[in-house]
């Protein structure tokens, strides 16, 4: 069945966002409140994500997280690389909408990738018109990375530092 207007924000939402995070890890936007703004504003309040891992981590500590890691994987370039692929809308209701797809992050010839399920909310103030309410992911069948929870050669090279 074809997508409505709803469900395919949704899903054009799971890429813009993640094209953002590759550009603000690249470090190929500002570090200004206007680069990390369509990453912020994407998020809804509250809004919870749930590692591969397990660690469960609210809006505000996620942010904080956020912003402490720009371009800590400018050394990388166009080595550094997160798809969203297979994307599929699960559920839809009228203003909320359940999202699954594959995020692989590909860095210097290695990659890994989760499985990434997403609970959208409708909300005319985020940058498509839908918001980041709950995320949970967990890592594909032998694709986690070696250590770490996110983005774990950003945090490797911002231990390093």
């Amino acid at each position: 069945p074809a997508m409505d207007e709803f469900a395919r924000a949704c899903v054009d939402e799971a890429h813009r966002l993640h094209v953002i995070l590759q550009d603000w890890l690249r470090g190929t936007v500002p570090s200004t409140p206007a680069g990390f703004a369509p990453f912020a504003d994407a998020l809804a309040d509250p809004c919870r994500v749930v590692s591969p891992l397990g660690t469960i981590t609210e809006r505000a500590a996620l942010l904080s997280e956020f912003e402490a890691i720009h371009g800590v994987l400018s050394a990388h370039g166009e080595a550094f690389v997160i798809r969203v692929e297979n994307a599929v809308v699960l559920r839809q209701w009228e203003d909320h909408a359940l999202v699954s797809y594959e995020e692989w992050h590909d860095l210097d010839g290695d990659s890994s990738a989760r499985l990434s399920t997403v609970l959208y909310t409708a909300d005319t103030s985020a940058p498509l018109g839908v918001a980041w309410s709950f995320i949970h992911e967990t890592w594909l069948p032998g694709l986690a990375p070696v250590a770490g929870e996110r983005f774990p050669a950003a945090q490797n090279a911002s231990t390093a530092a």
